[in-house]
């Protein structure tokens, strides 16, 4: 599944534990088409080291092992590599299987748990927000409905809109389609089309708040801005022609937008544990934050994009302490967490928390997890 069938019932269901084994399988691919011969390469060589280890794991039944191996073939058969992402993610459990195609790249490892690998998932709809894109122009405005790189035309709640009156000049011989109308009753008829405009995109943005980007000509934007009363237009884009005719097109417009949103984020992100750490609400690194993550104390977590730690408990399920290479399974060391990141970022969701992802070295003073606590 792509991830714009992620929902937050689907990721709330991922997040439980399951019957031990859970299998988690990552695996790198490339962005393009036909598919890159390392990708099938990778995706062998990935199965057949889950399989490995759960043949060596004393903890695997043998039907549960043949039960997960079973739906471990089922989902590679699903998987399409001629329209790979950026990274391809497998869960397994007895009885059950799961394909994403994951937007951002990712290690290639296999994790068995109780629970499914999500952080990349998690990672992936914060970095590819579903968002809406309007396309305006003189003659018509569009709405697109988008997530990431993938972007569908919306044709409900009345759009595409078109002017009820439309201008005689537009009609004219030699006329450009989006050439500034100056004329007080054309400024007119534009207005009362542009309030169309935003009174039809009000109902969707009732129903499904998301980041909205605008893309027109700058005198249109600002005029739709106008219209659009007490709502954000997270950015306006200025286009030279009628913007919209193209997905693909389009996507090539907003893309500085969509880099301008994430250097935003991370500034923001920044500046919440600056802001924290100096009303002493702030701790970093791994063994603190999951000690308080546990404890429903923390506000927001800031994850480096790749940082994964294999670690120890005590008795007690605490003070985790580092393991480079484990010699046992989870199942023979119920003291082992194979990946205690993912288990930090889970413990942060459940709690209601905001866990926000930055770039690697992004958190290298702060041992690469930092949190805001509540108090």
């Amino acid at each position: 599944m792509d991830i714009g069938d992620l929902t937050d019932e689907i990721l709330r269901d991922l997040r439980g534990e399951r019957p031990y084994p859970a299998v988690s399988l990552l695996v790198p691919t490339t962005r393009r088409d036909p598919f890159s011969p390392e990708d099938p390469v990778r995706l062998r060589n990935t199965v057949a080291e889950a399989k490995r280890r759960l043949a060596d794991d004393a903890g695997v039944s043998r039907a549960a092992r043949m039960d997960v191996e079973s739906h471990l073939d089922a989902a590679v058969a699903e998987v399409d590599l001629t329209h790979a992402s950026d990274g391809l993610l497998i869960l397994v459990a007895p009885g059950e299987h799961h394909v994403w195609y994951v937007p951002r790249a990712v290690p290639q490892r296999v994790v068995i748990a109780k629970t499914f690998l999500t952080r990349n998932l998690v990672a992936a709809v914060r970095v590819e927000e579903p968002y809406w894109a309007l396309a305006l122009s003189k003659g018509e405005a569009r709405l697109w409905d988008g997530a990431g790189d993938a972007l569908t035309e919306a044709t409900a709640n009345g759009f595409p809109v078109q002017p009820a009156l439309p201008d005689h000049e537009d009609a004219m011989p030699g006329r450009h389609f989006d050439m500034p109308i100056r004329e007080e009753g054309h400024v007119e008829r534009e207005r009362q089309y542009l309030r169309t405009v935003a009174t039809a995109l009000a109902r969707v943005l009732e129903q499904h708040p998301r980041p909205l980007y605008v893309v027109g000509l700058r005198e249109l934007t600002s005029h739709f801005r106008e219209a659009l009363p007490n709502r954000v237009v997270t950015a306006e884009v200025e286009s030279g022609g009628a913007p919209g005719k193209r997905g693909h097109d389009l996507l090539e417009l907003l893309r500085p937008a969509f880099a301008e949103r994430r250097e935003a984020r991370r500034n923001d992100v920044l500046q919440r544990l600056s802001d924290a750490r100096g009303a002493r609400r702030y701790t970093s690194g791994l063994d603190e934050i999951w000690q308080t993550v546990r404890q429903g104390r923390v506000a927001l977590l800031a994850v480096e994009d790749h940082y994964q730690a294999t670690v120890r408990t005590d008795g007690n399920g605490g003070h985790p302490q580092l393991v480079e290479s484990p010699a046992e399974p989870l199942s023979a060391d119920p003291s082992l967490h194979e990946d205690a990141v993912d288990e930090i970022v889970e413990s942060a969701l459940d709690s209601g928390a905001d866990v926000e992802f930055v770039p690697d070295d992004t958190l290298a003073g702060e041992d690469r997890l930092a949190a805001v606590l509540r108090y």
